[in-house]
């Protein structure tokens, strides 16, 4: 047999040279992965129980002079100067660095105060990560000065298994001035979607400054040339005429799981400014191997304010509203609720978590901030635990709308006194008997007292009836609204009756705006003198016809007349 010694030889080549890429290629993977795993186990670190990182920004006189001209204010942020500089970190140097001042009216400062900044590392140096991360927000936490409450919020989200970017603390440094203490906040790309989606190739929408849905969104990963069916077949849904189509059509693009996950948490916080309840700081996501929509919050340094808040609160969200609209998964919501203030919000837990952080943070304080820091620690965790026990004490109650018989009333019940001002005599003294007039007197001069009740009702038209008799009611000279009346959540009494009449009937409209509402319904009398019956037993509501637009009882915008606002990268 002849053997074709050249093709022998090429043959042999050409299998060593496959054997060499295929060696090559199992290098390259295993690098590949080892550097995978390293970039993770620095992110992991990143976001650990540390001292505070030492930053250091370096810009040149040229891209100082562009960031001056940058201004924040109310409204949508358009796009800012974006500049390049170096970051230094321990020994670690970051070149060709993008950076750009964030913030809206309440967070946003200027280069030359203590800017907030969003830093991107692999714009210009590519593959170049810090401690894992393509891209963080430096935030400067001026409206929070305890740097605390975006790190914990954001635990506390991810503990409730909602997507959440990571928060921890440095020390920054701008050309060499120390600008204090700041906090470090995982950026928006499709690192952070790999961490928490299985398909993290979708669309990340970045919700923008009080706006909803129903608005083209900015576009933080993916094309933003988009044509945005995925978040229009989002509003289609919600713009379903019938309620019941509307949250079957819902379910099927709104990953409901996780939203109602995202409304819970935002309540059990009291995040006023986020999407729930005032359509700010958050994202969405479309997750293609699933088709469905995901929320996520964005902004976390305002919270726990007010620790009384309603488990029920007015939602400026479309799709929180659909939620609270729907019977059934506004039953859903409160029942998630009640299971996340049971297993992940442990008051003693988090508070305790808080003064950890806060142990770490206060020795990098610069010497004015430190002053008072543990007091203002000490605020802070009392929010909390006065959040935990008000959250106790609304779950501990049904949470059901009031029911209506055929003929559309609905009897009242659970009188309580109270003390509005002065020293109002009440008989009997704590609560009305069915059947038994309750009286309110004045024998010590001007003040104010009531007999109040709460009930649950649901959006709509109401009358609230009943009877009442006076003797002898005289107001205060200078009081223009004295007299005995009725009052719904505090508003005051529409025609108050003074002097002295025998029984009568006394009645007052009024609406309710939110899809479900704890609604105060009260019997007062203001005055200087006299006495005021009230048959409580004879007092019940009445349900009117027709739809409600907008309550009457609408509160105020939350934000507006000087609130701080944030918003904005």
């Amino acid at each position: 047999m002849t053997f074709n010694k050249p093709l022998l030889r090429r043959l042999a080549g050409c299998l060593a040279a496959i054997c060499l890429m295929a060696f090559s290629g199992s290098v390259q993977a295993k690098e590949k992965e080892k550097q995978k795993e390293a970039s993770k186990a620095e992110y992991q670190a990143l976001f650990s129980d540390h001292e505070p990182l030492k930053i250091r920004i370096e810009l040149s006189t040229n891209a100082m002079a562009a960031l001056e001209q940058v201004q924040g204010g109310f409204g949508q942020q358009g796009s800012r100067e974006n500049v390049v500089g170096t970051v230094r970190e321990g020994d670690q140097v970051y070149n060709g660095v993008q950076i750009h001042l964030k913030g809206a009216a309440g967070s946003f400062r200027s280069v030359n105060d203590k800017p907030a900044f969003t830093l991107s590392f692999d714009k210009h140096v590519k593959a170049q990560r810090f401690h894992g991360l393509r891209k963080v927000s430096l935030n400067n936490s001026v409206q929070d000065p305890t740097y605390v409450s975006e790190q914990l919020c954001r635990e506390l989200f991810l503990a409730a298994g909602v997507p959440t970017p990571r928060a921890s603390q440095a020390r920054v440094e701008l050309n060499g001035k120390d600008l204090g203490l700041y906090v470090v906040v995982e950026g928006w790309d499709r690192d952070f979607l790999g961490r928490h989606f299985k398909d993290s190739s979708g669309t990340l929408y970045d919700g923008g400054f009080v706006r909803d849905v129903g608005e083209t969104l900015s576009v933080n990963v993916g094309d933003p040339k988009s044509d945005q069916a995925d978040r229009k077949a989002l509003v289609a849904a919600l713009d379903e005429p019938d309620p019941a189509k509307r949250m079957e059509k819902l379910r099927q693009v709104l990953d409901l799981d996780r939203f109602l996950s995202l409304m819970a948490m935002e309540v059990i916080v009291w995040d006023w400014d986020g999407y729930p309840m005032n359509r700010n700081n958050w994202r969405l996501y479309h997750e293609p191997s699933t088709g469905k929509m995901v929320f996520m919050p964005h902004g976390m340094d305002q919270m726990f304010w007010k620790p009384e808040g309603s488990i029920l609160p007015r939602m400026e969200g479309r799709v929180a509203q659909a939620i609270m609209e729907n019977r059934a998964t506004r039953q859903a919501y409160v029942d998630r609720l009640r299971e996340l203030n049971r297993t992940v919000f442990e008051v003693p837990r988090w508070t305790n978590r808080v003064q950890q952080i806060a142990n770490r943070i206060r020795p990098q304080l610069p010497a004015e901030e430190a002053k008072g820091y543990f007091d203002r620690i000490a605020d802070f965790r009392n929010s909390m635990a006065t959040r935990g026990e008000s959250l106790a004490r609304q779950l501990s109650h049904p949470i059901e709308p009031v029911a209506f018989d055929t003929n559309g009333i609905a009897s009242l019940s659970g009188w309580k006194s109270k003390e509005t001002f002065g020293a109002p005599r009440f008989s009997p003294e704590q609560s009305a008997e069915p059947g038994k007039a309750a009286q309110i007197s004045m024998p010590d001069g001007s003040s104010i007292g009531v007999w109040k009740t709460g009930v649950w009702l649901e959006k709509g038209r109401y009358k609230l009836e009943g009877r009442v008799k006076l003797r002898d009611v005289t107001p205060d000279p200078g009081d223009t609204r004295g007299g005995a009346g009725l009052q719904v959540q505090g508003n005051r009494i529409e025609k108050p009756i003074l002097g002295t009449a025998d029984w009568q009937p006394i009645e007052m409209e009024f609406s309710v705006g939110d899809a479900l509402a704890e609604t105060q319904l009260a019997c007062e009398l203001r005055a200087a003198a006299g006495d005021a019956w009230f048959d409580l037993g004879a007092f019940h509501l009445r349900k009117l016809p027709g739809t409600v637009e907008e309550s009457s009882d609408r509160r105020p915008r939350r934000g507006g007349g000087g609130e701080r606002r944030r918003g904005g990268e």
